[in-house]
């Protein structure tokens, strides 16, 4: 049964632990000894290119896929020795790719299928039952709280709107409260501003940063491929490259133009101003990614 907050495990200082992980399908590896810790309260970003690992990596920590060999320890339980269903209650999850088809009036949007005839307020508290409707009713308590995380994430305006006449932005922040609800001690944010327009991208980045700046905020895992999507609150930084962690540590050590050109594949160029990184690839380096064609016409 649901109830209005979940009893945190309160095991260790470590949110994530991840040893020497592989992970195969086959002949193909698509882990290659991964090792990854995040502490509690603790934001670090996993940057790669596409098709790298990242997002099977968070499907490891979520328990949906299992390691060939190697050690995974979320919030204090390993798998393989824990009740995962359980495990992701104490889990929220922003990630707008899925390979499941939403049903007629309902809209499929960061891993999660809401009613969109539901008001906001009632399709934050769905995720007390991840459900697609409201067909549990949730207490007063849950109700309070979902309005109270609405306002958290900026959507205060909204409570009593129909979720399908929000803008894709703010379904987006929506989905983050729904993701925050049941207070979740890891939150794992998988490319959250995919498909978003520049106001929306960086609403959804204000609200996760305000989230991180929070008294007692949740771990976070934020999962993407543009360095300017990184708070300024980010703890650590992981770069990934063909199933393995090629560089960690410190944000300002390892966002740099040869570590970034070096594991996406392309001259890259960094500035950072007031806290946030801002890459750059000159057109001049185009030719290098397509080839000169201009014998072709």
């Amino acid at each position: 049964m649901t109830t209005e907050s979940n009893e945190p495990f309160k095991t260790g200082a470590l949110a994530v632990e991840v040893r020497d992980a592989v992970l195969k399908r086959g002949a193909t590896t698509i882990l290659d000894g991964v090792s990854l810790s995040i502490d509690r309260g603790q934001c670090v970003a996993l940057l790669g290119p596409n098709g790298c690992g990242k997002t099977s990596l968070s499907r490891l920590l979520l328990g949906q896929l299992y390691p060939t060999s190697g050690r995974v320890t979320v919030l204090g339980r390993t798998l393989g020795q824990t009740d995962v269903r359980e495990l992701r209650q104490h889990i929220g999850v922003v990630n707008p790719t899925t390979d499941s088809t939403p049903g007629p009036g309902s809209f499929h949007i960061n891993g999660a299928v809401v009613d969109a005839s539901l008001s906001v307020t009632e399709a934050v508290c769905t995720g007390y039952f991840a459900t697609v409707g409201l067909y549990d009713r949730p207490t007063q308590g849950q109700r309070e709280h979902a309005r109270a995380t609405l306002q958290h994430v900026g959507l205060g305006h909204r409570l009593d709107h129909r979720f399908g006449v929000l803008s894709t932005g703010e379904q987006r922040r929506a989905l983050i409260a729904r993701a925050l609800v049941h207070r979740p001690e890891l939150l794992i944010l998988d490319e959250p501003t995919a498909g978003l327009d520049l106001a929306g991208r960086e609403q959804v980045l204000a609200t996760v940063d305000h989230i991180l700046r929070s008294p007692h905020p949740p771990a976070v895992l934020m999962i993407t491929h543009h360095v300017e999507e990184l708070s300024p609150m980010t703890a650590k930084v992981c770069l990934m490259q063909k199933g393995r962690i090629v560089a960690e540590g410190p944000a300002d050590q390892i966002i740099t133009p040869e570590s970034l050109t070096a594991t996406f594949g392309c001259k890259v160029y960094v500035q950072k101003r007031h806290g946030r990184y801002w890459l750059e690839v000159l057109p001049e380096a185009w030719l290098d990614l397509v080839g000169d064609r201009s014998a072709n016409g």
